[in-house]
């Protein structure tokens, strides 16, 4: 409306007052109509067991192989914190580096030790 001077603004309201409350009726009614045809969605309930095929899978990898076991552990903790990620990422990288440095420094232990490799001192 751009009329400056209040009188003819009044006026105009008047004259279009019945186009004005037909679209608002309009546009209420497109509102509620989606909203009683759309299916009601199942909520989601929050998929707190989602994280252990990941970590049983990490687990896995770093006992076959714990150097993959590192880099996949690392790289989840790094996509963790670059894509800000939930706890579950954070707790799936943790483990997963865990159990390949656990199986790491183990296995190292076994194969470092001369004494039981047969190598003569």
């Amino acid at each position: 409306m751009p009329y400056k001077d209040f009188e003819r603004k009044k006026e105009w309201e008047r004259l279009h007052r019945p186009e004005r409350l037909a679209r608002r009726r309009e546009l209420r009614r497109a509102q509620t109509i989606p909203e009683s045809t759309r299916p009601v969605s199942v909520e989601e309930t929050g998929g707190n067991a989602g994280f252990l095929l990941p970590l049983v899978a990490g687990g896995a990898l770093a006992a076959y192989n714990p150097k993959l076991g590192m880099g996949a552990g690392g790289l989840t903790l790094v996509v963790a914190a670059v894509w800000k990620k939930d706890w579950a990422w954070w707790l799936v990288g943790c483990v997963t580096l865990f159990i390949a440095l656990l199986f790491y420094f183990t296995n190292n232990e076994k194969t470092d030790n001369p004494i039981g490799s047969g190598a003569q001192a």
